[in-house]
């Protein structure tokens, strides 16, 4: 991490450029711009946040982005591989279990197996008494099974006044929200869906830069009559170097007034969970 702060620090001194003077090009707090610098990145609340500072740094000094984030990924990948080792050594020490040593069963004393089918006789012979005094009695009793019918049928037909009735929930409205916006970086917010869906078109050349999760998905030059889909993500961070040339719809929601940037623009979609 120091390596790429003193690489960012050794290139704006070699231009002359203050953190003031970077601070006012990438809007990024000069505490920040000090952390990178010292190659302090845990005060960034996400890795696409830090990426992006690292990547506006980067362009402000006249550095190359990619290689900027290309050490950064290089350096915390040991750090990642030995998080995972001892995740996944962790989720097999829970899932070990302990072999259960079941007890040798003994048979059955000669006493317990008589007592046990006189008690069989015994419950029989109480069961077959109480059948026949029951149906003594419905003999006794006409049009007993009619009344019990027309009882059962009153009370379905009756509503049961503390019955709780099932309660629809409240569907979620589909929208997309821009939750801010400067001269350099725009935020959305898209709420109501399952599934995040991103359709570009472009009508001119634009180099453009695609994060989903703040993993890269791809950083090419798109044509006039290109066009590229992508799936579901979490959070989607898209760079481009001339947004006038692209449109962008989010699950149909089109995202206007790109026109009016005409220099490069950072743009973060992100699903409401």
């Amino acid at each position: 991490m120091k390596e790429i702060g003193n690489l960012l620090q050794q290139a704006r001194e070699e231009k002359g450029i203050s953190l003031d003077d970077i601070s006012k090009e990438t809007k990024i707090q000069k505490k920040y711009l000090s952390l990178l610098e010292e190659g302090d990145f845990t005060s960034f609340s996400g890795e696409v946040y830090l990426k992006g500072a690292l990547r506006n740094y980067a362009e402000a000094v006249g550095l190359e982005p990619a290689k900027i984030i290309s050490l950064y990924e290089q350096s915390v990948k040991p750090k990642k591989i030995f998080e995972e080792k001892n995740d996944r050594e962790e989720e097999e020490k829970k899932n070990k279990t302990s072999p259960v040593i079941g007890k040798e069963k003994k048979p059955l004393p000669v006493t317990a197996l008589v007592w046990i089918i006189l008690l069989v006789f015994i419950a029989g012979g109480s069961m077959w008494y109480r059948y026949q005094q029951v149906y003594k009695n419905e003999q006794k009793i006409p049009y007993q099974n009619s009344i019990l019918n027309e009882e059962k049928e009153e009370s379905l037909e009756k509503p049961d006044n503390n019955e709780v009735l099932p309660v629809d929930e409240p569907v979620k409205e589909r929208k997309l929200t821009r939750i801010s916006s400067d001269t350099h970086e725009i935020i959305y917010l898209l709420s109501g869906v399952e599934q995040k869906e991103i359709i570009l078109s472009f009508t001119g050349n634009c180099w453009m830069r695609i994060e989903q999760d703040g993993r890269l998905i791809e950083e090419k030059t798109y044509r006039s009559g290109d066009t590229k889909n992508f799936g579901d993500s979490t959070e989607t961070w898209l760079r481009l170097g001339y947004p006038p040339a692209a449109s962008i719809k989010v699950n149909g929601f089109e995202i206007e007034d790109l026109i009016q940037f005409t220099d490069p623009v950072n743009i973060t979609i992100r699903k409401e969970r």
